[in-house]
């Protein structure tokens, strides 16, 4: 362009034209004018909403307003294959068992029971992208049955850079986070401080009917209605700081902080009644409660890059190659205080009063080896050594006041004290190479596992001991030069809780008690399968066939213990299948139109004969997904998301469907403001529940969460962050 421009002021004029200009002779053409001097050459690109690599599917959250005030339950949920329930617990193609980590790294308080809550208050405004790895390969952990979510958290480029979002939601619900990196020659430090309040009521409904197991004789029926408030506040904080030692060592230092307390309020009232209608009892319960729950998590890694060990690049230049040593700790601390006052229909007596204190102590340390060699186009070889040591610690104490003038006395059939060892060596190997248009990758990891389970109370003890090993095999065929063939096979494992396998007992509500079972065995799991996709600018389509083995699945099992309560017990089942195949396309349906559908459809095989269940059940179920964005303008960008579910199989009866629909909308007041309005579950449709048919009980239990929430956010992000020439451009990596 700038040639064309220059040629043409050159140009001579028509004779004609100088002719009559001046009938003299022509004067001399004045000099050229100097070209101007060449500018900084700026290059830009968005990032592909969807890249597919060999093992793993990696998702940009640029354009998905959640991102903004959302949590990262929220945006798990708009991702394909991925739903989330209304307790914010995440499911990898209708299985709930999947691992959630955190740059890469184990997170524990995102893999514990209580997982959904965390997820619900970590902040989305600090996700970059999700990975998700259906079949991971064996530098990664084995354990769950759908695989991996890997969250990749924003890393801030520049010498100097800040960012700060703030969001006021309905109900008096907001969001504050910051982050901020500094750096002084080869030193860099970042930290980021999140502030979050949410508050969640639900509605609670649970019709039983129980009957005689042998003969289906009416015994009893009871109604359970249930209205819960929980108010919710989350604190962290994250500092970090890398240091590079020398052009090929690196050397870095992590920690965070995630205070969460949580207020809990409900009212019940419970009735039951006989075979002939009659009310046999009636009560009202009262419960105030208030849970604190502290994870910290501290890290050390060393990186000795053995390309810049032996080219003399700079850090800035380093690869994946060479050793990492990493060590890390994490600790999840949680207390939970609960004050009940039951009142009886009927009845003289006054209240009964029941005090419970749950507290858990779980400690995770680990130790991790990797050493990567890059051999170019001979392949890239990954081996290396995990050591991980578990310490848990669980102390319950109930007291019991059968009026309020009597004294409390210890629920013996409650309090307990359970401690729990696990000790797990692993050493892993994975090989990549390219060999024409195809892509190799095979991969073995060996475990030896320890554990011990005290149940100290009742002084009895176990220890098990077990060896496993997990190949896993990658193949990938390029169709083309947009389109790829993949094969994966893999297995996994699900290792018990450790709270599922203390014997005592943990009352839910008054119809409901919980109890763990000391013979529970691991899962094992064998995962097959088969996939199309294809990527070219704003447009990618994938198709994927899967299928899913399961030996030993764990599933909750419900008995009736009395006309009006059910004791549920995790069980082993003898055998099960999943299968299904799932499809997601993205692309441009107008200039400013962009769209993402994305469905699963797969059918359930669940043999239970070992538990008591006559024959073989099975059941399809699907889930779907529609999302649409209109970028109304240069500042302006409307999205709509739409997620449905279908029935899905249980062992004793099914989960319900479900449908929710979210909108959001996004304006860019200027360079470095934004403003985002989120509305989720736009018709009040996000419903649970599940239905559970065995001999001698039949009972439905629906949960409605008022989750329809309005949230205004404002995010600023102040320009001129002063990036070295190495901070450029950024470009994707696998994560391991």
């Amino acid at each position: 362009m700038l040639a064309g421009a220059l040629s043409l002021a050159m140009m001579p004029c028509p004779a004609g034209a100088q002719a009559a200009q001046s009938p003299g002779p022509s004067p001399a053409p004045p000099p050229a004018p100097p070209p101007p001097a060449p500018g900084p050459i700026v290059v830009s690109g968005a990032r592909p909403a969807v890249v597919t690599t060999i093992d793993r599917k990696t998702y940009s959250l640029r354009d998905n307003l959640q991102a903004t005030t959302g949590s990262a339950a929220d945006i798990m949920a708009t991702l394909p294959s991925v739903t989330v329930d209304a307790d914010g617990n995440p499911s990898l193609r209708g299985d709930a068992n999947v691992q959630i980590l955190i740059d890469g790294r184990p997170a524990p308080q995102f893999n514990a029971a209580n997982r959904g809550a965390a997820l619900q208050a970590l902040g989305a405004d600090g996700v970059d992208r999700i990975e998700v790895l259906t079949n991971p390969p064996a530098n990664f952990k084995p354990d769950g049955s759908a695989g991996v979510i890997n969250i990749i958290t924003k890393k801030r480029p520049g010498a100097r850079n800040a960012s700060a979002t703030a969001s006021l939601g309905s109900g008096g619900r907001f969001n504050l986070a910051t982050t901020g990196t500094a750096r002084l020659g080869g030193l860099a430090v970042h930290g980021a401080l999140t502030l979050r309040h949410d508050l969640r009521t639900r509605v609670i409904t649970d019709d039983r009917t129980v009957s005689d197991a042998t003969t289906a004789a009416f015994v009893a029926t009871g109604r359970q209605d249930d209205v819960q408030h929980n108010n919710r506040w989350s604190r962290i904080a994250t500092l970090g700081a890398d240091f590079d030692l020398s052009a090929a060592d690196h050397i870095a230092a992590e920690g965070t902080w995630n205070d969460r307390t949580e207020t809990t309020v409900f009212a019940e009232m419970n009735s039951a009644r006989d075979a002939g209608g009659m009310i046999t009892g009636s009560s009202d319960r009262a419960q105030r409660g208030h849970a604190r729950e502290i994870n910290s998590q501290a890290q050390l890694r060393y990186h000795h890059d053995a390309q810049n060990s032996a080219s003399g690049k700079s850090p800035a230049e380093n690869s994946t190659d060479g050793l990492t040593v990493l060590v890390q700790q994490s600790e999840t601390a949680e207390t939970e205080y609960f004050h009940y006052r039951d009142t009886y229909t009927g009845t003289a007596s006054g209240p009964a009063i029941e005090d419970q204190r749950l507290f858990a102590d779980e400690i995770t340390r680990e130790l991790s080896i990797d050493y990567v060699i890059n051999g170019n186009d001979k392949g890239q070889l990954t081996a290396g050594y995990d050591l991980q040591a578990d310490h848990n610690t669980f102390d319950n104490r109930a007291t019991a006041q059968i009026t309020p003038a009597a004294p409390p006395l210890i629920d013996a059939g409650f309090t307990n004290r359970f401690v729990y060892r696990q000790t797990i060596h692993a050493v892993f190997a994975s090989y990549q190479r390219p060999a024409g248009r195809w892509t190799l990758m095979p991969g073995l990891r060996v475990e030896q596992v320890d554990v011990t389970a005290d149940q100290v109370t009742a002084d009895v003890h176990g220890r098990i001991g077990y060896f496993r090993v997990y190949p896993n095999l990658h193949l990938s065929r390029a169709l083309g030069e947009h389109a790829t063939l993949s094969l994966a096979y893999g297995r996994r494992v699900i290792r018990p809780d450790p709270e599922d396998l203390n014997p005592y007992p943990v009352q839910q509500d008054a119809f409901t008690v919980r109890r763990g079972n000391p013979a529970l065995l691991p899962e094992d799991i064998q995962s097959f399968e088969v996939g199309w996709s294809f990527g070219q600018g704003a447009t990618s389509r994938s198709v994927t066939a899967y299928l899913r083995e399961s030996r030993n699945r764990m599933t909750n099992v419900s008995v009736a213990i009395s006309p009006t309560v059910v004791a549920i017990t995790k069980q082993n089942l003898g055998h099960s299948m999943a299968g299904g195949a799932e499809f997601a396309t993205a692309g441009r349906l107008a200039k400013g139109l962009d769209y993402n559908f994305s469905g699963n459809l797969f059918v359930n095989t669940i043999d239970a004969a070992n538990l008591g269940f006559a024959g073989t059940r099975k059941a399809v179920g699907y889930e779907a997904k529609a999302a649409i964005d209109w970028h109304a303008g240069v500042h302006d960008t409307l999205q709509l998301n739409l997620a449905a579910t279908g029935k899905r199989l249980q062992p004793q009866g099914y989960r319900l469907p479900s449908f929710g629909a979210d909108l959001g909308y996004r304006h860019q007041l200027a360079k470095s403001i934004a403003l985002t309005a989120t509305l989720s579950d736009i018709f009040a449709t996000r419903h649970d529940g599940m239905v559970t048919t065995s001999p001698g009980l039949n009972d439905v239990l629906r949960r409605h969460q008022t989750g329809r929430i309005l949230f205004l956010g404002l995010t600023w992000t102040p320009p001129g962050a002063k990036a070295r020439a190495k901070d450029k451009f950024e470009y994707d990596k696998p994560t391991n």
